[in-house]
């Protein structure tokens, strides 16, 4: 297990997060902000033709964020390490009902959010263009709730994808702040076990919270931990 240490308040862990979480105190952490591994099947459809084919070669590069995750053993993970019940979790479409379904069965307040991205990717296939994603928001007693006004309490956001990324599935810095902002505070620790880009690890520098997070796959780790420790020399070096 790797452990990068950006600055006081970021703490990077290159394993699995299931080997990160042993690092973790109980009851130290105030939001879980992170992007679970995606339920989807990328190879269904039409494969007898000359697209179908093209489109399974271009995607199997993605697999191996596209199989879900162990919800029993890291949802009791997180329900050791937060204080209260705080959650937000980017999810695809066949995990909402499993999600939601768990939480609710622990007795949690549970709400469905949508990131309605302005700039998807134009190709549909016969189906519909995948303009949104979700968001699972998992409230428990004493979750933080910062009332910013009406604009910023929508269930719905509109904030445009990342032009240039370095993960698959990288969200872009305005929507994470925007979430950290309703869902903590400043000072609070944030958690994200599925990394990826550590976008979130930069949302939380930039709003004033400490992060710990943790990504699997060493070269994303890599690419993220230098693009890390850029942006936060260059926005305290401005600052």
């Amino acid at each position: 297990m790797r452990t990068e240490k950006v600055t006081d308040k970021i703490t990077l862990y290159n394993c699995d997060c299931m080997d990160m979480f042993k690092e973790i105190p109980d009851k130290s952490i105030d939001l879980i902000l992170t992007d679970s591994p995606y339920e989807l099947n990328i190879h269904g459809g039409t494969k007898n033709n000359d697209f179908g084919n093209r489109k399974l070669i271009s995607e199997k590069h993605i697999d191996y964020i596209c199989g879900g995750f162990d919800y029993d053993n890291v949802f009791a993970r997180f329900k050791r390490v937060l204080k209260n019940i705080n959650m937000l979790i980017f999810c695809s479409n066949n995990q909402i009902s499993k999600i939601m379904s768990y939480w609710e069965n622990e007795g949690c307040s549970v709400t469905l959010l949508v990131w309605d991205k302005p700039n998807p990717i134009p190709l549909c296939n016969g189906k519909h263009v995948s303009n949104l994603e979700f968001i699972i928001y998992v409230r428990g007693k004493n979750a933080t709730w910062n009332n910013l006004g009406y604009s910023m309490s929508l269930k719905s956001y509109h904030y445009p994808a990342p032009k240039e990324r370095i993960h698959e599935t990288e969200k872009p810095n305005d929507l994470l702040r925007h979430l950290l902002s309703i869902h903590s505070n400043i000072g609070d620790t944030i958690l994200d076990p599925f990394g990826g880009s550590f976008s979130t690890a930069i949302a939380c520098h930039d709003e004033g919270r400490n992060f710990i997070g943790s990504e699997i796959d060493e070269i994303h780790f890599d690419k993220a931990y230098k693009r890390l420790r850029t942006h936060v020399r260059q926005l305290d070096l401005f600052k």
